[in-house]
């Protein structure tokens, strides 16, 4: 018999062992995100006959949209055991996630998509891009790494660096540091620029397979407290940085959000209904599909336009611009999980 439950703490264990299995990720991290991130209250399963076959973490977090913040929740560890894909499992346990969502009056979901394809299948499109930066040249001097602050120096760095993002995720103090023990717990290494004396810059570094250095997060106030950081690091060097960053290098897709609630969003980020009247069309979440006006009330009007929920997100987030209602922003989470 197939249920689609949430999860429990007793959970655990299972869910642990799905982790193992579909991704290549460390046990310190597997540790770190067991131990810190787990939240069965918020994560949903597909149990076949007692044993846990598909499933999705889910943790509730503060995500920035334009100028507005709104409760999120950030999803991870999507997968499926072998021999049960294919069966739309996946589906359903996102549907259960969505559903709490709605029940908890969380408008919006995100999440960072291991391949668009697949989550293209549910409607979903990028909404926030990275650029992947590839350091050439050497270092004018062997690296000396830095010692790491207290959390509040680099949640100040957080905080300035990433108010002008759309789609980044709002820290607090303890976020802050369960994120320094999530890039630590593999043994990263840390730099920290400053500017006349001040912190406005930081980085942390970790040793790959073949030795090359990659910068899961790297944030700094300007073009030269980036540059000034990534170069002191040593040629091959890979860092992740926002769109805007000022170097050179590959800018990639990175995140896609979900829009739980539509009428709430449009509500929320236009507010004029006569802006526009969109018919949306969702092939997820049968709450979502309606003609709607600039301030989100449904209307039995024509509609200006219609537009599928994942391209109304990149509009809503400001991925991409829609007529004079939306502008383009600059989209960019150094959140992946």
């Amino acid at each position: 018999m197939l249920t689609i439950r949430p999860l429990t703490a007793a959970d655990n264990r299972q869910a642990r062992d799905i982790w193992e299995l579909r991704f290549h990720d460390s046990l310190s991290f597997i540790d770190w995100f067991f131990t810190e991130r787990f939240a069965p209250e918020t994560s949903f399963c597909a149990e076949q006959d007692g044993r846990i076959v598909s499933i999705a973490h889910g943790a509730i977090m503060q995500l920035r949209v334009r100028n507005a913040v709104f409760p999120a929740m950030m999803i991870s560890g999507v997968a499926t055991l072998p021999g049960y894909e294919g069966r739309g499992l996946m589906k359903q346990v996102l549907f259960a996630i969505f559903s709490e969502c709605r029940r908890r009056n969380i408008p919006l979901a995100f999440h960072k998509p291991s391949h668009f394809s697949i989550y293209r299948a549910v409607g979903e499109f990028p909404c926030c891009d990275a650029l992947f930066h590839t350091r050439t040249q050497p270092p004018e001097r062997p690296i000396t790494w830095d010692a790491l602050p207290d959390a509040g120096t680099l949640l100040k760095i957080y905080a300035q660096a990433t108010k002008p993002y759309s789609g980044c995720v709002i820290r607090s103090l303890g976020d802050m540091e369960k994120r320094v023990r999530d890039l630590t717990c593999d043994g990263a290494r840390f730099l920290l620029h400053r500017t006349g004396g001040i912190p406005d810059g930081y980085l942390f570094a970790s040793q790959e397979d073949d030795g090359s250095l990659y910068c899961e997060e790297a944030l700094a106030l300007s073009c030269p407290a980036y540059e000034a950081l990534v170069s002191r690091l040593p040629s091959g060097s890979v860092v992740k940085l926002p769109p805007d960053a000022g170097l050179p290098g590959e800018p990639l897709p990175w995140g896609v959000m979900i829009p739980v609630d539509v009428a709430y969003l449009l509500r929320a980020l236009c507010g004029d209904p006569a802006a526009f009247r969109l018919a949306v069309l969702d092939g997820m979440m049968p709450w979502n599909n309606g003609v709607f006006d600039g301030a989100g009330v449904r209307t039995e009007e024509t509609p200006t336009d219609t537009l599928s929920v994942g391209r109304l997100m990149q509009f809503l987030c400001g991925y991409l611009p829609f007529q004079s209602a939306f502008s383009q922003q600059t989209c960019y989470c150094a959140d992946e999980y």
